[in-house]
């Protein structure tokens, strides 16, 4: 079946229940998280709805109640405030005509081809901000699928060592992005509580963009106990 037609064909929703994937928002603390999946909408960098009548966002039941936590993190500490979900879990298909659609072009070192799945095809990895709670997104100073310096969170390696994705390295290099007039200073504090919201959850953020969280396990051992998202 041809790549393009994949999302039209195939029921999402079943599929991520089939492979016993939670709906965020089914969770109990999880009831005022928005979610809008960009990839569900022509607004996202390839301009084009990959996830048609999908508009959920599916998680691992463990990781799902991490992104649960973050939201009761949230709440607690800034009742004005709600995590808003751009992405969750991605079938591998749409990893792959991703993928396909920036063949060539300066975006292909940004997306993974799809020979072995990601995060995100194995129901651990989500892209996330800070809304109010009518929705309205936080200025973070770079959007969403924004490939600039800007968006970046780390100058290093993301590694399994949380003494190398801790405050005090994302803080340094978010302050070093003000500096360089690459960001303003509200949205590297926007940033920042983004980021220690999410860590104190568990999760960190990939160092290229302010917008994934993910756990420190390494990929080979997603691969080895996760199930890929094979459709």
């Amino acid at each position: 079946m041809p790549l393009a037609t994949m999302a039209q064909t195939v029921d999402f929703d079943a599929k991520m229940r089939e492979y016993k994937l939670v709906d965020i928002q089914t969770l109990e603390g999880a009831e005022d998280i928005v979610v809008y999946l960009k990839y569900s909408e022509a607004d996202n960098f390839v301009g084009k709805d990959m996830y048609r009548d999908l508009e959920k966002a599916y998680f691992t039941e463990d990781f799902a109640a991490k992104v649960v936590r973050a939201q009761q993190i949230l709440r607690e500490r800034y009742p004005e405030y709600t995590l808003l979900i751009y992405d969750a879990a991605r079938p591998i298909s749409v990893q792959r005509y991703m993928r396909s659609l920036v063949e060539g072009t300066p975006l292909q070192s940004f997306v993974a081809d799809g020979s072995k799945g990601g995060r995100h095809n194995y129901g651990v990895a989500v892209d996330l901000t800070i809304a109010y709670l009518d929705g309205t997104p936080l200025d973070m100073g770079a959007g969403f699928d924004d490939f600039t310096e800007a968006a970046a969170v780390k100058g290093t390696s993301d590694t399994g060592d949380a003494a190398n994705r801790n405050m005090k390295v994302y803080t340094a290099f978010v302050n070093g992005l003000v500096k360089r007039g690459l960001i303003s200073e509200a949205a590297a504090k926007n940033r920042l509580m983004l980021i220690q919201v999410m860590h104190d959850a568990g999760l960190y953020p990939y160092r290229r963009e302010w917008w994934h969280y993910e756990e420190l396990t390494p990929m080979s051992e997603v691969r080895s106990k996760r199930r890929l998202l094979n459709f």
